[in-house]
């Protein structure tokens, strides 16, 4: 490779963070779920280990690094990052004019290719591999730890990030997975079982499955299962509800310990309409089952559906909120580039915000028939607030100490969560360490 490459995420200002559970809710006593490591950049540093990464820069830091004349610089952005992005393209182009490239979902924004040379869609390790003259032979998982905690800085336990495979093979409206990634692969299970003895040597014994679609290959899914319970790792998969419903019995007796699951509405015509294929009531016994086995839950929701009212938004959180999910990440339903509901919705009521920066699922973007923008945001904050009772905050701890205690007894407990105490706070090391790369 006789190139040289930094590929980085937006920058962030200093000492600013990404902190999954307080961006969904409304309160001031909360747990953290610190969120600060990018997924697809060490993906991309431990397969192709020659270029250089950035996760989350300072200004300084990305202006420090740019002087190291890269031939190319590359950005990894979601949609709601591009006016941060831009900047950091502008700055780029004053030093040395390297090639841009532009990478993650972001990248497939409507106008992107007059602002990068090179676009890459998709999961693009063996594409950038290919650009740079090299090769990546089979796919490898980094170790990638988040750490949930409190918010006066005393983390519980760390959580190891591990990803089964790629895509899916619905076909919601809303969702870009389909053009991102339209031909749905698995990762290597050598790759996964090397992931898992690292962590599990490192002293992380909880891993969440980030799949968009835990489970929906069977054979595959069954071995990965086991390697998870051959190295006694409890497991939080997102998956699909049906796939979820289906195979809870077993799935428990093997690791089980919550999931990440797409709620999205409790109006049967509305998932109908956005082809999500779930059945309403089905997803509520689900949940009362979950809430019998102690199992943590976050529960994607969206409001802002066009036959959607704020009174109607209220009623059905209201009745969401009757069931045992830790958290609950409602989202404003957003029409986000080349989605069968970008095309729908535009044509049929119109986009409203030019302004991509607010295109973070916060904001209402589109001409909704009932609901304006200022209404949009009032009703979401009641939201995040009413979904995320003071009750919770007492609730989730002892759900996750019932589950360890009737998994382990009550002594490996106890030691569990001391040892658990200590490593988190001391920090996981991983391959690629902590910070900027």
């Amino acid at each position: 490779m006789d190139r040289k490459v930094l590929i980085t995420t937006p920058y962030r200002e200093k000492g600013e963070r990404y902190e999954y559970w307080s961006s969904n809710v409304d309160r001031k006593i909360t747990y953290t779920y610190d969120k600060n490591n990018s997924n697809g950049l060490r993906f991309l540093k431990k397969n192709i280990p020659e270029i250089d990464i950035l996760e989350w820069p300072t200004w300084t830091e990305y202006r420090k690094a740019l002087k190291k004349d890269y031939d190319v610089v590359g950005f990894s952005f979601f949609t709601h990052e591009i006016p941060n992005i831009l900047e950091m393209v502008k700055e780029a182009k004053k030093k040395n004019d390297p090639e841009l490239w532009a990478g993650n979902y972001g990248a497939l924004t409507y106008g992107m290719e007059d602002h990068f040379d090179k676009i890459f869609v998709g999961y693009s390790e063996e594409e950038v591999a290919e650009e740079l003259g090299t090769e990546i032979g089979t796919l490898k998982h980094p170790m990638i730890v988040d750490y949930i905690g409190t918010r006066i800085g005393v983390k519980g336990f760390p959580l190891g990030v591990l990803f089964t495979n790629r895509g899916c093979t619905q076909n919601c409206k809303f969702c870009q997975t389909p053009v991102f990634c339209s031909d749905p692969y698995k990762i290597p299970l050598s790759s996964i079982e090397e992931a898992v003895k690292n962590y599990k040597e490192s002293g992380v014994t909880e891993i969440v499955i980030e799949d968009e679609n835990f489970g929906m290959w069977k054979k595959h899914t069954e071995k990965v299962i086991d390697i998870l319970h051959k190295h006694d790792i409890s497991w939080y998969p997102m998956t699909r509800i049906d796939l979820l419903d289906n195979n809870l019995e077993d799935w428990y007796e093997k690791g089980f310990s919550g999931t990440l699951i797409g709620v999205e509405s409790l109006n049967q015509d509305t998932l109908d309409n956005v082809e999500k294929n779930i059945d309403v009531e089905k997803t509520l016994d689900l949940l009362e089952r979950l809430e019998e086995k102690n199992s943590f839950v976050i529960g994607y929701y969206m409001i802002g559906f066009e036959e959607d009212t704020v009174p109607k938004i209220k009623k059905d959180i209201r009745k969401l909120n009757d069931y045992s999910i830790d958290l609950t990440q409602i989202c404003v339903i957003t029409p986000l580039p080349r989605t069968p509901l970008w095309e729908e919705i535009s044509e049929k009521y119109g986009i409203i915000e030019d302004d991509w920066g607010k295109w973070d699922t916060k904001h209402l973007v589109w001409d909704h028939p009932n609901i304006d923008q200022k209404e949009m945001r009032k009703v979401l904050g009641w939201g995040f607030r009413k979904a995320y009772s003071p009750l919770k905050f007492i609730r989730s701890p002892i759900k996750y100490y019932f589950r360890r205690k009737n998994r382990f007894g009550y002594i490996k407990t106890q030691m569990k969560m001391l040892k658990d105490f200590i490593i988190s706070n001391r920090g996981v090391k991983t391959e690629l360490g902590e910070g900027q790369i």
